[in-house]
């Protein structure tokens, strides 16, 4: 063997030992940073909750009373809008279904794909999933005899994003206050 096979040689498993090396490095890859979460702890709504500190927040309190609704804007999609509601209702003998047709009342021209009741770690819950034209809609409502919550979630109809996600951390995390 001459002295040119012999570098080429050389040279080509040189390569190849870096192409293997940096096929390695890349394939590691740095996994993907946790996205931070914020605690909600609402003393006049009575709720706490876990929420992506990403998202915009907002308060808003219906004045003289103590009822309301936090809500949270995605930060790159301002048309999803997560928002928890809470109420004392004004009528104790609403039925379940007069109650729930209250909340969807807001959703002009919702298709109602599921209804069922689930159990969240702050009890029973009606689970709501629907779209209209524009929006899909996901809801969770907790009735309770003094006060009652709902947490509601639209997004773009044919977003795809994480909104499941961040709804199954909200409904796990929400807790009532005492």
């Amino acid at each position: 063997m001459n002295r040119s096979q012999s570098i080429f040689q050389l040279t080509f498993c040189l390569l190849l030992a870096i192409g293997i090396n940096l096929q390695g490095c890349a394939s590691k890859g740095e996994p993907e940073p946790q996205k931070k979460i914020g605690m909600h702890i609402d003393a006049v709504l009575e709720f706490i909750v876990e929420y992506p500190l990403s998202w915009s927040k907002d308060r808003r309190l219906d004045f003289g009373s103590k009822h309301g609704e936090v809500r949270w804007t995605h930060p790159g999609y301002p048309q999803t809008l997560l928002r928890i509601k809470s109420y004392i209702p004004k009528q104790q003998t609403l039925s379940v279904d007069q109650q729930i047709d209250h909340v969807l009342h807001e959703y002009s021209g919702l298709e109602v794909l599921t209804k069922e009741v689930v159990t969240l770690p702050a009890g029973d819950a009606w689970h709501i999933m629907g779209h209209t034209v524009q929006a899909k809609v996901e809801i969770y409502l907790i009735l309770r005899t003094g006060r009652s919550y709902s947490i509601e979630l639209t997004a773009p109809r044919y977003s795809i994003d994480d909104d499941e996600d961040v709804m199954d951390r909200i409904t796990q995390s929400f807790q009532i206050m005492p």
